[in-house]
């Protein structure tokens, strides 16, 4: 058949379904800046034109995409609230909601990276439904079998269950869907179950102290600024006024404002590298291994959390080759934590233990970004325990009983 007597392409039912789920994968992979209209248009098979008869602009398009993938989850969460107890058991409960999350599996990923691009309301709508979630998951998960926990650890928990079972957005896994799910409701399950961490003695605050060296002061504020703002809506100029260096002056440290953002995200992997060595050099079974890096990850990620948070949202701002590189750096790290992991566990399948480790570094990399949760006494405690759980490693000797 030609093309002159072939049928007309019939128009699909659900057409305003399909552009936001091409509008999501594009945001995905992308990011919200590099994608355009044109580009949304394209992946969906119709003009820019048709494509305003749906959507007014891009940002509406990511309202949507965020808006409809979070009411999913708030769905399924207001019908296992309705169940009665009896009805409603850990399994059946945790099952559900890691259904529901990886249905919706871009939600985490746009919501940290992209929320920043949403107008004002729809931005508190979102925050307040997120939050909305911790408190549900408490209440279905954490309070019916775990009422010896304080309010700060279990506060905690829900928010570790919400990033273990949300966060398959931020990396790729070798595993079948449905093995996929029963890692992440176990793991889930380990957290719940695992012993509360306690504040160790002699912790110490911080301080304020900044550095005299103007390099080491443009970086902090760069990292601050792109964490606010991403780093579209930022400029060099922004970041030398934070720390007085205008003009002629800034360009004696950094010749672009790419350059500052690659020497932000490659401190932050050189001060894992340091924890990392310091992990292998510490005597002790290779079997404990592991959890010395794990707790160099925690306190790297509480200490330094804004170069974290630049390396998670603002990667795809990177030059394509430092982002190569770091790309590279990251799968190194992973592949240590895999190695330890294998040692500890031996009869792990390579597939499994690969996405334990993603699922172990996402619960840190999440929850150390949470503002209240980080000012928890118990934070670095928790937070340790809680990877270490979700790794299927016993706790720090310090939360055994």
């Amino acid at each position: 058949m030609d093309a002159a007597s072939a049928p007309p392409r019939s128009r699909p039912r659900n057409r305003r379904a399909e552009i936001a789920r091409n509008a999501g994968e594009l945001f995905s992979l992308r990011g919200f800046h590099a994608v355009r209209m044109d580009d949304i248009a394209e992946a969906s098979g119709i003009t820019a034109r048709a494509l305003y008869r749906h959507y007014a602009n891009k940002r509406a398009l990511l309202s949507h995409v965020v808006l409809e993938d979070q009411q999913h989850v708030v769905d399924t969460i207001t019908t296992l609230a309705a169940l009665p107890p009896g009805e409603r058991g850990l399994d059946t409960t945790l099952g559900a909601l890691t259904e529901a999350a990886l249905d919706s599996r871009r939600l985490s990923l746009l919501w940290q990276r992209e929320a920043r691009h949403l107008d004002a309301q729809d931005f508190q709508l979102v925050r307040d439904r997120t939050r909305w979630i911790g408190r549900q998951l408490d209440e279905l998960l954490l309070s019916p079998s775990r009422g010896d926990l304080s309010p700060e650890v279990t506060d905690l928990r829900s928010w570790v269950i919400v990033s273990i079972i949300s966060g398959a957005g931020f990396y790729d896994t070798p595993l079948p869907r449905a093995r996929l799910a029963q890692q992440l409701a176990e793991a889930s399950r380990r957290v719940i179950a695992a012993p509360a961490a306690t504040v160790a003695d002699g912790s110490v605050g911080t301080s304020d102290r900044a550095p005299s060296s103007r390099r080491e002061q443009l970086v902090g504020a760069a990292a601050r600024e792109f964490r606010a703002k991403g780093f579209a809506g930022v400029s060099i100029d922004d970041i030398g006024g934070r720390v007085g260096v205008v003009g002629p002056a800034l360009y004696r440290y950094f010749d672009t404002k790419a350059d500052i953002l690659v020497a932000a995200v490659t401190r932050l992997h050189e001060w894992l590298a340091l924890e990392t060595t310091r992990a292998l050099r510490t005597p002790g079974p290779d079997e404990a291994v592991l959890g010395l890096l794990v707790a160099g990850y925690v306190r790297v990620a509480l200490e330094a959390t804004d170069l974290l948070a630049v390396r998670l949202t603002e990667r795809l701002y990177l030059p394509d080759a430092a982002r190569e590189r770091i790309d590279r750096i990251q799968a190194d790290e992973v592949a240590e934590w895999q190695r330890w992991l294998s040692a500890a566990r031996p009869d792990l399948p390579d597939a499994d233990a690969a996405t334990l480790v993603r699922t172990a570094r996402t619960i840190v990399d999440d929850c150390a970004r949470i503002p209240h949760l980080r000012r928890y006494p118990v934070a670095a405690g928790e937070l340790t325990g809680a990877a270490l759980a979700a790794l299927g490693l016993p706790p720090p000797a310090e939360h055994r009983a």
